[in-house]
């Protein structure tokens, strides 16, 4: 008897994948599925990204809610080559030599005060000191999300970027749309500073 349940059972958990199987198949069917509405991928990439966030805007309510939670990708930092010249020129007024040694423990109280008195920086302070001023820098980072959308037999992956205001989440703007999310994160990956989920 207890071998008839268990094939009973089995059966049932059979079944049950078939039908979720099906299910996310026919969603997947309703959302490529052609829609003659909707631009070509090849028609949506040829717009100026103005167009493509004006159409965005109008064909996806509430798009900037779905930027948040798991579409969230990462955050990136480009620092300003004028601002940190001004530290190079400036170098007491910013403990410049304070900002490298947080990032190199190792580096001598001699060569500290070197280069407080303007000496020029190795490859590896300079990265020091870039990366203790993105790090110092909590406004000046970008925050990257992005979704996918539907467009005529299809879909495109759309990338934001925002910059943090506080409580009231970031201000996004479309920086890009790409085939994929694979190429938008590759995107992002090639930018100075970046921390990626």
């Amino acid at each position: 008897m207890p071998s008839r349940k268990t094939i009973k059972q089995r059966f049932r958990a059979f079944i049950n994948s078939i039908r979720l199987s099906l299910s996310k198949g026919l969603e997947w069917v309703r959302f490529y599925i052609y829609d003659p509405s909707k631009p070509s991928k090849a028609e949506f990439l040829e717009l100026s990204v103005e167009d493509q966030f004006a159409w965005i805007e109008e064909n996806i309510p509430e798009h900037e809610t779905q930027l948040y939670g798991d579409n969230y990708l990462g955050c990136s930092y480009d620092l300003d080559e004028d601002k940190l010249d001004e530290y190079l020129k400036y170098r007491d007024d910013y403990g410049v030599s304070g900002l490298i040694e947080e990032q190199l423990p190792s580096l001598s109280e001699e060569r500290a005060f070197e280069i407080d008195d303007g000496a020029e920086l190795t490859s590896e302070e300079l990265e020091a000191l870039r990366t203790a001023m993105a790090e110092n820098d909590f406004d000046g980072w970008d925050t990257h999300s992005g979704f996918y959308f539907k467009v005529r037999f299809g879909a495109l992956y759309a990338l934001f970027v925002g910059q943090d205001i506080g409580q009231g989440g970031s201000e996004f703007e479309l920086e890009h749309v790409f085939k994929s999310k694979k190429l938008a994160v590759e995107y992002v990956s090639e930018k100075p500073m970046v921390a990626l989920e």
